[in-house]
């Protein structure tokens, strides 16, 4: 198969103790491309059941906290590796804690999770990430957004709990999330570990927001180009309709970017503006590369190269459209069949894909509110050739996609042409240390939150895998979860 090469255009409760999940002693049961086994997540079941038979005879109950901190600005969060971290608030104080603190019992992350409530705030809707106004009495809204809000955290609070055996597929996983709240609450699905490091986010907007990015890009749309030496050009091999966002347009645009920012883990800084792509029937875009193959785009004036790439959906695609990584490995079990007991009211996730989709690599369904995060650069700065993607014909609907470029330095931040760029770590740990406090640390400020819910053991890969990482070289929250970095 032959691809023409391009760039993109310009522009619930429970107890928990430590598991002994050692991720060392696990290595040989990982498959040669370093993702997590099947032995992994029967060690992660087998230890989340034995967790909730004690529960339920009479053991410590980590009592939940309820508030929602998905509606918390996330600018004030301090998700961002160390070296990024110098642009973001509280990241000192976070590394302060995360440094006193031992490798230690799930249970154990209560007082950090109320912590972290009370710096991120209180109150927001499950599926929103706007903060939450007081019910009005009588108000058809409000109740209906109440009954919204229990119902996911219903929902969430019995997936984390349960020591049912958690999907094979990926898709199966993301179905089980369809209405829990987004990004930072709930936590990214690893799509790919290496050759590109990718993760997909479930609702990380929400409806309102994608109709407000929808409705900014209708008045302005034009035809897509590429990106030539000279300046953005058309090309037969993108057929899409497009427009770029100010940067900070407007309050939703300023959120949704910084938003971006953190789950990237780079500066806000050193995104571009965003750009707003709608596709029609048969429109498409070839497999291409974000980074560039020439010195002009990729200079230090413009904050140099691409780094890495957020691709969010604003609207479900009834046939086609999918994102292809056609380099990308699958990982095990990407499209196990599953199986359900018949009186199950879970969701059976769709394995319908296009022929364009079925021809090689991973494929990522359009659906509003989820987004891909992919790196375009490895950790060593490289170019990888594994970050090759496109975008597979419409067949039915419209697709409509926000794309947010993100550089090694800040955006048209001037650097002189023979400045040495500051280039942004991928890990908060120091990898070369042999002190293991420092080596092996959180990469996420919402890691005790997420561990405290019960996300080690019902989204292993991430949580406690090698990979997990930003940069794959370790687990992304191995403190909070209690296991060791290998």
């Amino acid at each position: 198969m032959t691809f023409d090469v391009l760039t993109r255009d310009q522009g619930e409760p429970g107890s928990r103790t430590r598991s002994g999940l050692s991720l060392s002693t696990l290595a040989s049961a990982s498959g040669s491309d370093g993702d997590v086994s099947a032995a992994l997540r029967a060690e992660a079941r087998a230890a989340v059941e034995a967790e909730l038979a004690r529960v339920r005879a009479g053991g410590d109950v980590l009592t939940q906290d309820t508030s929602d901190t998905s509606g918390a600005d996330p600018e004030a969060s301090g998700g961002v590796p160390r070296k990024a971290g110098a642009f973001v608030v509280g990241r000192k104080e976070a590394d302060r804690r995360a440094a006193a603190r031992p490798t230690r019992d799930l249970g154990s992350v209560a007082g950090s999770v109320a912590a972290a409530k009370a710096r991120l705030g209180v109150g927001h809707d499950a599926r929103s990430h706007a903060p939450r106004a007081e019910p009005r009495v009588g108000s058809r809204v409000s109740t209906e957004r109440d009954d919204t809000r229990l119902v996911s955290s219903t929902a969430e609070s019995a997936f984390l709990a349960s020591a049912a055996p958690l999907p094979k597929s990926t898709y199966g996983l993301l179905d089980a999330m369809r209405d829990f709240p987004g990004f930072p609450r709930t936590p990214p699905v690893v799509l790919t570990s290496e050759h590109p490091k990718a993760y997909l986010f479930r609702n990380f907007l929400t409806a309102e927001e994608c109709e407000h990015l929808k409705a900014l890009a209708k008045k302005q749309l034009a035809p897509s180009t590429v990106v030539g030496t000279n300046g953005p050009v058309s090309s037969g091999i993108r057929t899409s309709a497009g427009t770029f966002l100010v940067k900070k347009q407007d309050d939703v645009v300023r959120r949704v970017e910084a938003r971006m920012a953190l789950a990237a883990g780079l500066p806000e800084a050193n995104g571009e503006g965003m750009q707003i792509l709608r596709y029609d029937v048969g429109q498409k875009y070839d497999p291409h590369y974000d980074y560039f193959h020439d010195t002009t785009n990729a200079s230090p004036r413009r904050g140099g190269q691409r780094m890495a790439t957020m691709l969010v959906y604003l609207a479900d695609t009834e046939s086609g459209g999918e994102t292809t990584f056609p380099k990308a490995r699958k990982p095990p079990d990407f499209d196990a069949v599953e199986s359900f007991d018949e009186s199950s009211t879970a969701r059976r996730p769709s394995t319908e894909w296009s022929d364009c989709a079925k021809r090689s690599g991973v494929p990522v369904r359009s659906e509003q509110g989820d987004a891909v995060l992919f790196w375009s650069l490895t950790d060593a700065y490289e170019l990888d050739p594994g970050s090759l993607h496109g975008a597979c014909p419409v067949l039915k609907g419209e697709k409509w996609t926000a794309v947010k470029w993100m550089r090694v330095a800040k955006f048209d931040g001037g650097f002189p042409e023979d400045a040495k760029l500051p280039m942004p770590s991928l890990s908060v740990s120091r990898r070369d240390s042999g002190v293991e406090s420092e080596r092996c640390q959180d990469e996420w400020a919402e890691c005790a939150d997420w561990a405290a819910r019960g996300w080690c053991a019902r989204n292993p890969e991430f949580m406690i895998g090698k990979k997990g990482a930003r940069d794959s070289k370790g687990p992304a929250c191995p403190r909070s979860c209690g296991v060791a970095c290998a």
